[in-house]
């Protein structure tokens, strides 16, 4: 059985348009429609459409003018075809192999938060116009809840702000690529409940204290480690711990880094004059004040936000000089010094994970949530050490290739209350006198 009424079927614009009567019928044999429809080929796409008459002269007049409408559009380069949201992504995810205008971790990130995306299919199978903030929230949201429920975790509101944050990214790229016929706004973080808008994050810091007994331990399972390999994997996390700590460095930063990226200064002896006076130039006299003797000028070339210069603390400046000691002194695990990045790894994740649970500092109860610590913490730690020092956001922000509105928003709030009070009755280098 053919797809056209029988006497209807005819050909147009030297056979490129088809013109006919659909033959469809409904159960009990009648005829869906008796109007004309048109169909053509173009843009690599088949596209039909009703003339809304059932009389062939004006059918094919009105189909006519259509198919020139479309051959219009298609020399002027604009799109007739709507795609799905799943086809458009595929588009993008093809541009940013070319895209030089981010970074390859930025593009990496973009890549895995579109890999947990595209899981959700109604989300997928949306006409990229009709995407908006309400069937987000229908779809994906919706899904993305459930999801978590039904594998027993707990879905943070951070990482649903990320997921909205990249799906409005996108939307918007394709409105710029002509994909999509208007821009997206509104898939704000508003969507979410209040207890999701607030919710603290999942990871947490060191205390002083917390810091102090998390290396006694691992100084104890050092001395502990049953074997040579053992003790030396022992050893140099616990140089990672303090390394990170006293320099503040992401975790993708600081197992990048190679021998000469870094640089050992000693301001007594004036090695590097130059470099003193960039970091007064850069920081002021007070951030200097805040640093021992030693400390590492370290170049973070590769880095989730731009390439820049930061500075290691004199723990920092001696865990390094500690983690060359072990490898010169065990040459058989074949980590030689001046090659290669300087921690020979790529995730000390097992490892510090055995650490802090036997610490018991793996987990902190802060309120109704239960917060973790892993690797990323040591940064948290180190900016929150430099508050409590009085050193201001804006230079603890270009240590940390960060902004000072990320320090202000979430780590001001933590700081120490006696050691804000400490600050607040400082005057001009002296104390607030008490007075009777």
């Amino acid at each position: 059985m053919t797809y056209y009424l029988k006497g209807t079927y005819l050909q147009k614009k030297k056979g490129k348009l088809h013109i006919y009567v659909r033959n469809n019928k409904d159960s009990k044999g009648r005829l869906k429609s008796k109007f004309y429809v048109g169909r053509t080929y173009i843009q690599g796409k088949s596209t039909v459409k009703s003339s809304g008459t059932a009389n062939k002269k004006d059918a094919v007049k009105f189909l006519e003018k259509w198919y020139d409408r479309l051959q219009f559009q298609k020399d002027e380069g604009i799109q007739i075809h709507t795609k799905t949201f799943s086809e458009c992504l595929k588009q993008f995810e093809k541009s940013l192999s070319d895209d030089i205008s981010r970074t390859s971790v930025t593009i990496k990130g973009i890549r895995q938060k579109m890999n947990m995306i595209k899981q959700c299919k109604g989300l997928m199978k949306l006409d990229i116009n009709k995407v908006n903030v309400e069937s987000v929230k229908n779809t994906f949201l919706k899904w993305r809840i459930e999801r978590e429920k039904k594998n027993k975790k707990t879905l943070r509101g951070a990482t649903l702000k990320g997921d909205l944050v990249a799906i409005s990214g996108f939307l918007n790229w394709c409105y710029k690529k002509e994909l999509r016929k208007t821009k997206m706004e509104g898939l704000t973080v508003e969507l979410l409940s209040k207890r999701l808008r607030h919710q603290r994050t999942q990871r947490t810091q060191f205390s002083m204290d917390e810091y102090q007994k998390l290396l006694k331990v691992s100084r104890s399972r050092i001395k502990k480690g049953r074997g040579t390999r053992i003790k030396f994997d022992r050893e140099r996390l616990h140089h990672f711990c303090i390394f990170m700590v006293g320099t503040g460095l992401r975790v993708d930063e600081a197992l990048k880094l190679e021998w000469e990226d870094i640089r050992c200064i000693d301001r007594e002896r004036v090695v590097n004059r130059q470099a003193t006076e960039t970091i007064v130039s850069a920081y002021g006299k007070d951030f200097l004040s805040q640093l021992e003797r030693y400390y590492l000028q370290i170049n973070v070339g590769i880095s989730k936000s731009r390439p820049h210069t930061a500075y290691g603390t004199g723990s920092a400046y001696f865990a390094y000089q500690n983690l060359i000691k072990l490898y010169t002194s065990n040459p058989q695990f074949n980590c030689k010094v001046g090659e290669g990045t300087i921690f020979k790894l790529h995730s000390f994740r097992e490892g510090l994970n055995s650490l802090l649970d036997e610490a018991d500092l793996k987990f902190e109860k802060l309120g109704d949530s239960r917060v973790k610590r892993d690797s990323k913490s040591f940064r948290h730690t180190f900016i929150q050490f430099m508050l409590n020092k009085g050193m201001s956001s804006t230079a603890i922000a270009k240590m940390c290739g960060t902004s000072t509105e990320m320090i202000d928003k979430y780590y001001t709030s933590n700081m120490a209350l006696d050691t804000m009070m400490d600050t607040f009755n400082k005057v001009k280098g002296g104390h607030l006198k008490i007075v009777s």
